[in-house]
């Protein structure tokens, strides 16, 4: 591998012309934090690229790639098919969205794809980070718009290339959501719509920005907007007969319900878009709707029938290997057990999670399973130990600037422990309310 790569290297790369194994060289020489030919590939596209961490993804990049660009064997005395540029777009667009899968295609149509399977490449190395590292999935995200940016509509057609614009811009708009900028997702989707607008208009592309946005809308708090949305997408998967991405649709909107308060309703919005999915075809997406059923019923105070569906699930749930999903699983323990005045376990499960959080630097859901402690330590007259862990949290805020408002809250609650701790119960509740709040608004957390 060079030190440096050439700009007729990064034009070849962009253009698709780059042999697999040497594309796959270059995204992994950038991933490993080259300045000099981050900066060349800035002024081909004007990427300004973040700084990169010296952490290995090579395992991501090379089952992206494979994925992407198999070895097919051609048989023996086959006519070749006569294939358009337009037919290779839409067989990657259909890939990328999920309709189709990689097995499923013949060898015609994987040779009809020549150099497209870059795009879905990068795009693929970048979701398959998000649980991991979100601003590696925001530099994939770049890379896979600009390839898109310089598809030649000339040799594959206006429309099919308007049609991977859309969906590449709509992929930065959501990697900028889940960096927490906002503003930045929101110029990308305006880019994505502009594309999709001058598209195919297939369905299914739609469908898929049309997703996008409402995950947008909802970081926006502006959920009726984004319920709205959503049930067009899924009205548009289910008259299609996609039944997996029509139950994705209806567990989204059963998020953006709960997150408006309607916890009830959003139960059942979730059983239903679980009876919808495939569950071989997305476990994490199955174990995280079991997650979030089992924490509605807890907030609803139905602590029994959340244990049941637990014990349950529980196969289903361990099999994710994040570890922060096993964290929330341990909380939800914890709750439970509250819940159930089995306070020996609660405690451990609360304390267990609590530390875990920190020690990955997760501090809003460290501070609000460190409150589900307090309000367990305050049923029980513990209100000394509920003042110091108060007082633990309001230096953790104050040392990493969030939000004055929610120091303000805890020092409040810490006030609220001297004497015989009157209305603790009620001030731990608003506080957890106005964390949940600023959580859920990236633009509000700092000073």
């Amino acid at each position: 591998m060079p030190e440096h790569y050439s700009p007729e290297d990064v034009d070849h790369f962009l253009a698709g012309r780059l042999s697999r194994r040497r594309s796959q060289e270059f995204v992994r020489h950038l991933l490993h934090g080259c300045g000099t030919c981050s900066s060349l590939l800035a002024t081909h596209g004007g990427w300004a690229p973040a700084e990169m961490p010296l952490a290995s993804y090579d395992a991501v990049i090379s089952r992206a790639k494979a994925n992407a660009t198999p070895a097919v064997a051609t048989p023996q005395n086959a006519t070749p098919a006569v294939a358009t540029p337009q037919d290779a777009v839409v067989i990657l667009t259909s890939l990328l969205l999920g309709e189709r899968s990689w097995e499923a295609l013949s060898a015609s149509d994987i040779a009809t794809l020549r150099g497209l399977p870059q795009v879905r490449a990068l795009i693929e190395a970048g979701r398959s980070l998000r649980s991991h590292d979100v601003h590696a999935t925001l530099r994939f995200a770049r890379l896979a718009r600009f390839a898109a940016d310089r598809l030649d509509p000339k040799e594959l057609g206006a429309k099919p290339v308007a049609d991977l614009r859309g969906l590449a811009w709509a992929e930065l708009a959501n990697a900028h959501r889940i960096c927490d900028d906002l503003p930045r997702a929101s110029q990308a989707m305006n880019r994505a719509v502009y594309w999709s607008n001058r598209g195919s208009r297939s369905s299914l592309l739609l469908a898929r920005v049309a997703d996008l946005l409402a995950s947008l809308l909802s970081a926006q708090r502006r959920f009726d907007e984004a319920v709205a949305l959503l049930r067009l997408v899924h009205r548009t998967h289910a008259l299609e007969g996609r039944r997996h991405l029509a139950g994705r649709a209806l567990i989204s909107i059963g998020h953006f319900t709960a997150a408006g308060g309607e916890a009830g309703t959003a139960i059942m919005l979730l059983h239903d878009g679980l009876e919808l999915l495939d569950h071989a075809r997305d476990p994490v997406l199955v174990a995280k709707t079991l997650q979030s059923l089992i924490w509605f019923l807890v907030d609803l105070g139905r602590f029994r029938a959340a244990r049941r569906l637990l014990w349950s699930s529980r196969i289903v749930l361990e099999e994710n290997p994040n570890a922060l999903d096993r964290l929330r699983v341990r909380w939800l323990e914890g709750r439970i057990y509250a819940g159930l005045c089995d306070f020996a376990r609660a405690e451990a499960a609360l304390l267990e999670t609590r530390a875990g959080f920190a020690q990955r630097e997760q501090v809003y859901p460290a501070a609000l399973a460190g409150l589900d402690l307090a309000t367990l330590w305050a049923r029980q007259g513990r209100f000394e130990e509920v003042r110091l862990l108060a007082q633990e949290m309001i230096v953790t805020f104050r040392a990493l600037r969030i939000a004055r408002e929610a120091i303000v809250t805890l020092l409040i609650l810490q006030r609220a422990c001297v004497g015989d701790g009157g209305q603790l119960l009620e001030i731990i509740e608003m506080v957890v309310t106005f964390l949940n709040d600023l959580e859920r608004q990236p633009a509000r957390r700092k000073e």
